[in-house]
């Protein structure tokens, strides 16, 4: 794999670098894909969407690590491109799941650190492959007073 030129990637809840978890089914998360460089380029954005981010929950106390699963998604979603223009970016919606965070609350609180991230190819002006590309973000995750039995 070649250093990322191309894009880095950012995750956010409704537009904070943390996330307040209440026993809610799901924390909705938005994933932004961003140029950073000098051209513009094509990546297969609805395979992305569709696959997922790679995401790895990490507990801050305890450092147990558990990676969550992508979704299957269609090869052909591959050939959809999206163009990102210089400067420009992308945002997609992800879902941390009640089932996928409630293994790490312990006394009733959970500290986890999100790790994101998006692994793709990435295609010039020309729809030539230039490569692939992996890009990393962290997202902390909190609650307190958290209902263990709920689960």
């Amino acid at each position: 794999m070649i250093e990322n030129d191309y894009f880095t990637i950012t995750a956010n809840c409704e537009r904070r670098e943390e996330c307040i978890y209440n026993n809610e089914r799901e924390i909705p998360v938005v994933v932004t894909i961003k140029n950073i460089s000098s051209k513009g380029f094509y990546i297969p954005l609805k395979f992305i969407e569709k696959t997922g981010p790679g995401v790895e929950l990490v507990d801050h106390r305890t450092k147990k690590s558990m990676p969550l699963r992508p979704n299957i998604a269609n090869w052909d979603l591959k050939k959809e491109m999206t163009y990102i223009p210089v400067n420009g970016s992308v945002s997609f919606k992800w879902a941390i799941l009640d089932a996928e965070i409630s293994s790490f609350i312990v006394d009733g609180s959970v500290d986890v650190v999100a790790v994101f991230s998006v692994l793709t190819n990435v295609y010039d002006s020309e729809r030539t492959d230039v490569g692939e590309f992996i890009s990393s973000t962290r997202l902390i995750i909190t609650g307190k007073d958290l209902d263990e039995d709920k689960h």
